[in-house]
């Protein structure tokens, strides 16, 4: 029986949301052109991002028509003083770059959980049946040559999970306390989400008017693993802290805490791989700042496996990277493709 270990990064919710058709409510490109429209945790006014609410951010020029390319350069910025300020131990940092940091994990999160409510259930159920990634999750579950798939996911949102639950194929969330979603059923999926998720949920939720902004300069990631559950209803519920960790952001620079255990389980499952089982890569940007937690888990995984990718426009250094590590690498154009590939 074969083993599928599937990464999943932005290019996967990217092809979901035109796959049902929704790019013009859910824009996951330019993660600051909606800030306006998110509403504030405390009271629901829209407008999130703000100079009243994120001053930080603002100051540095986040803006809701900002274009995308001032957007990711924002984006770069930000993230790759976080990844130098989480290794400089008690040297000075600016600290207008890390309370936006801090400004931006909240942002993310609440961002995210407003996306999620542009797509009703009946709207993936009815648009996703013809889909590549849909058609290929449910041979697997159906698959009597499959054992298990996991599934290493860098995206917030939690449409990977109800894709699945529209298909009727139930998972586990590896590392995380009540983190099955119907534990009355067998399942093969296991999802492991080392940047953190909009369904972690710390310990009890707290009244809204308690809602703040942490800026503290040296708190860059929050709380341990065991403190946090899974959550799909009422992700409205504020808590004391968030499991979030901005696009680009290296949990393996994040010792002790919920990201760097996470990263460990991965690194473990990506170590248990054979040469008779699959590897699956879609959406992955490799940009510079994250390539070294990417790197790691590739070299984990035995160079024996089948590899393939699916990227309309794959990055020539992952590319590259892939066919010196790997004896077998296929790449693919359209996930449509998967739909017809033989478990």
């Amino acid at each position: 029986m074969k083993n599928y270990f599937i990464v999943l990064g932005n290019g996967f919710t990217i092809d979901f949301i035109n796959t049902i058709k929704k790019t013009e409510e859910i824009n996951v490109m330019n993660l600051f052109s909606m800030g306006d429209s998110v509403p504030w945790p405390a009271d629901n006014e829209p407008g999130f991002l703000s100079y009243k609410r994120c001053p930080n951010l603002w100051y540095l020029g986040a803006r809701p028509n900002m274009d995308n390319t001032s957007a990711m350069s924002l984006l770069e910025d930000l993230i790759t003083c976080a990844n130098t300020a989480s290794g400089a131990g008690n040297r000075h940092l600016d600290t207008k770059y890390i309370q936006a940091y801090q400004e931006l994990q909240t942002y993310l999160k609440y961002l995210f959980i407003y996306y999620d409510n542009q797509i009703t259930q009946e709207e993936i159920s009815e648009n996703v049946d013809n889909w590549g990634w849909f058609k290929f999750f449910k041979k697997l579950n159906e698959s009597n040559d499959c054992n298990n798939v996991t599934i290493v996911t860098y995206n917030y949102d939690i449409w990977l999970e109800r894709i699945l639950i529209s298909g009727n194929i139930n998972f586990n969330i590896q590392g995380i306390n009540n983190g099955v979603y119907d534990p009355d059923n067998p399942y093969k999926f296991n999802i492991i989400k080392p940047h953190g998720s909009i369904s972690f949920s710390y310990q009890q939720p707290i009244d809204p008017n308690r809602f703040v902004i942490t800026s503290t300069q040296r708190e860059l990631t929050n709380g341990d693993l065991s403190n946090y559950s899974v959550n799909y209803n009422n992700l409205e519920n504020i808590y004391m802290l968030n499991a979030m960790i901005p696009p680009a952001g290296d949990s393996s620079r994040l010792e002790s805490t919920w990201a760097y255990d996470l990263r460990k389980i991965a690194l473990e499952e990506a170590s248990k791989l054979t040469y008779a089982d699959e590897l699956l890569i879609c959406g992955i940007s490799y940009w510079h700042v994250d390539r070294g937690e990417m790197d790691q888990l590739l070299i984990n995984i035995n160079p024996e496996i089948n590899v393939k990718s699916v990227n309309p426009r794959p990055t020539s250094t992952l590319n590259a990277v892939l066919t010196s590590l790997f004896k077998s690498h296929i790449g693919y154009q359209n996930s449509k493709i998967l739909g017809d590939i033989k478990i």
